[in-house]
């Protein structure tokens, strides 16, 4: 997702949810669906090719989602900022 959107490799940080507590919020406020979905079925039954790849998939829908601004809402990165602030105090 990082390459789709031009950004640098992020730092991946592990913490357990149970040691938070927030609130209304969702632990993952960026996941507006949940959802795993694969295309090997359609292309061993239908012989079907995906028309991108998965990197440059991502960067489409980045483009065509962030990129002209269309987003449904800004990204809220509060959640996040409390994670890293509170593993930053227990580290």
């Amino acid at each position: 997702c990082a390459a789709a959107a031009g950004a640098p490799e992020p730092e991946l940080v592990h913490f357990d949810a149970a040691d938070f507590d927030f609130g209304g919020k969702k632990a993952f406020p960026m996941r507006d669906q949940h959802f795993f979905a694969s295309i090997d079925k359609a292309m061993a039954d239908l012989d079907w090719k995906p028309e991108y790849d998965l990197l440059d998939g991502l960067k489409d829908s980045y483009d065509k989602d962030f990129g002209r601004g269309t987003f449904r809402k800004a990204a809220d990165f509060s959640v996040d900022d409390m994670i890293l602030e509170k593993l930053k105090v227990m580290a």
